[in-house]
């Protein structure tokens, strides 16, 4: 299976179904807080991520990616990433969401 496989049968569907149950949930300060998050994984996950390759810490099979670098890394990486990020943050919504309905007090 190819990176760009297994982001569209993996996190793309996952991210489309915890966006659908949370669609009424999403407002701005969520998408402001995504964003800031985003900045932060980015920011901290890419430097790590190219130096465990460049390092031979870890590698990618370059036949099974599209073929384009930053850096060190296959565009399909910084694109799992973000994916993972999304998804992580739509589950959170739902997760917070249930859990203040429960403790609403009288």
């Amino acid at each position: 299976m190819t990176y760009p496989t297994t982001l569209l049968f993996f996190l793309v569907p996952s991210i489309l179904v915890a966006g659908i149950a949370a669609r009424r949930l999403l407002d701005r300060r969520f998408f402001t807080a995504l964003a800031v998050l985003l900045g932060v994984v980015y920011g901290a996950t890419t430097p790590w991520d190219n130096l465990a390759v460049k390092w031979g810490i870890w590698y990618f099979d370059w036949a099974k990616t599209w073929g384009v670098r930053i850096g060190y890394l296959p565009l399909e990486e910084y694109l799992f990433f973000g994916l993972e990020t999304v998804l992580a943050a739509l589950v959170w919504r739902l997760l917070y969401r249930t859990e203040r309905t429960e403790r609403t007090d009288p």
